[in-house]
């Protein structure tokens, strides 16, 4: 009898080993999907993020602060994949693992599998996500770029009027305030440190600048030079 119970008792320990080394590869391969997809997003961040800083009139704070949604994102499927391969590495070998052991180790890597099944699904949206954002930034650059060239020719040529305007031309200090304040918001549009509106456009925003500075202009008296 006691030699039956130990037979049926080697058995299922047996069949648990089995199942738990099945779950085992189903987790490890789940798990190189997930991998994958962590990379596949970094990749797409480290693209937007290489669009930035050129003083192009992109919307830096804004783009930045997607950027630190992401980063948050991976960084908990960094906590995640750390956790199972801490986990992969203690079952290298069940040698002496008893049944309950195994049939927690076995829940854990059905559970990490399941885990990976609906979130790499939603890494790969975030990705398009940000690959999405790429290509609307690069676009948006290429749309400002003139418009910004333009501002930038029509503050140089403000600032050379007002000079020759001379000190005593009336008026010119207000003008040369104003020209000043509107010298400010250009270099904040060129740094990106605006708040996106959904009403507006980058390209409105300079197109306001280019506007006050040819109203600056044509108030500069033409008579004192």
């Amino acid at each position: 009898m006691w030699g039956r119970r130990r037979n049926a008792e080697a058995r299922l320990l047996a069949d648990a080993g089995e199942t738990l080394a099945y779950v085992m590869q189903v987790a490890e391969d789940a798990h190189g999907l997930l991998r994958a997809a962590r990379v596949r997003l970094e990749e797409a961040h480290n693209q937007v993020a290489a669009t930035l800083g050129f003083g192009g009139g992109l919307p830096v704070n804004t783009v930045r602060a997607q950027l630190a949604q992401g980063q948050a994102t991976w960084d908990s499927m960094d906590s995640m994949i750390a956790t199972y391969e801490g986990m992969r590495a203690s079952w290298c070998d069940v040698e002496g693992a008893d049944f309950e052991a195994i049939k927690s180790a076995a829940e854990f890597f059905t559970e990490y599998s399941q885990s990976c099944a609906s979130t790499v699904p939603n890494l790969e949206g975030a990705t398009e996500s940000l690959l999405g954002l790429r290509n609307k930034l690069l676009e948006l650059r290429v749309k400002v770029a003139p418009i910004r060239e333009r501002a930038h020719a029509a503050m140089a040529a403000a600032t050379n009027e007002l000079v020759w305007s001379g000190p005593a031309a009336q008026g010119r200090f207000a003008l040369e305030a104003r020209l000043n304040a509107v010298g400010d918001r250009l270099h904040a549009l060129d740094a990106g440190q605006i708040e996106v509106d959904p009403d507006r456009k980058v390209t409105d925003w300079y197109h306001d600048v280019e506007t006050e500075i040819a109203e600056i202009r044509d108030a500069v008296p033409r008579s004192a030079y």
